[in-house]
């Protein structure tokens, strides 16, 4: 084990935890810029809607480590309900989002932050996720305002979600470094833990057991090569003090 020259992240429940998630409450938040609303659908029943077309849509290609875009999902939504809003599908995202998802920073997380400032060590983000790379780059900064990263990777953007080796080729390209100078933090046993392994990056498995994760009742679940397993930021911090 060697020091790294930079630390990347995934972002959901490692960077930043989401304590509640309302989908209906972003629907009712966009129901204002309606400009077309022929079959005069309610939010909840876009919402319903939403949901039925989000599982024949988006959960295969996810099934198969692809990831939709935001945008484009919200496209079809609208296309096929026949929506019209007032605001452009990145606009939506934004309400969407800002209404339905309370978060919050993981504990202990700027202290990690703050130390690898300090040692000059590189930080960046490459998450698993639907938003575009534009609104997960605003999540970051209202939350962990003042923060830096060298670079932000939304799966959504390239098409492909970890585990699958390209997006991890991808962020050494961004680095400029090689894997073994690259340690890669996430809570997701198989996407960061094994993806990041196989690509020949030192793997990190943050298990943060006092805010709700779904990884945590997948009982059983671990990742399957060699790893480092923490469950308190400051337990990083202190590894790294040693190196």
């Amino acid at each position: 084990m060697t020091l790294p020259k930079m630390v990347l992240f995934d972002y959901g429940q490692t960077l930043v935890g989401a304590l509640e998630c309302n989908w209906l409450r972003g629907r009712e938040a966009l129901m204002p810029y309606l400009t077309r609303n022929p079959r005069g659908l309610s939010a909840r029943e876009i919402d319903g809607h939403t949901h039925e077309l989000y599982a024949v849509l988006c959960v295969p290609a996810r099934e198969i480590d692809r990831e939709p875009h935001e945008h484009q999902f919200l496209r079809a939504v609208n296309t096929l309900l026949q929506l019209e809003y007032s605001i452009p599908e990145a606009e939506q995202e934004r309400i969407l989002y800002t209404h339905c998802l309370a978060l919050a920073p993981m504990p202990h997380v700027q202290e990690l932050l703050d130390f690898l400032d300090a040692r000059g060590i590189r930080k960046g983000v490459v998450s698993n996720i639907m938003s575009s790379e534009q609104e997960l780059r605003r999540r970051i900064s209202e939350h962990l305002p003042g923060n830096e990263f060298e670079f932000i990777i939304a799966s959504s953007e390239y098409g492909m979600r970890k585990p699958d080796p390209l997006i991890f080729r991808l962020a050494l390209a961004r680095a400029g470094l090689g894997p073994g100078d690259i340690w890669f933090c996430g809570d997701n046993p198989r996407c960061d833990v094994e993806g990041s392994h196989a690509a020949g990056m030192f793997p990190v498995w943050y298990e943060e057991l006092t805010m709700e994760n779904p990884w945590h009742d997948a009982a059983g679940i671990v990742p399957a090569c060699s790893h480092l397993h923490i469950h308190d930021w400051r337990e990083l911090i202190e590894i790294l003090k040693e190196h």
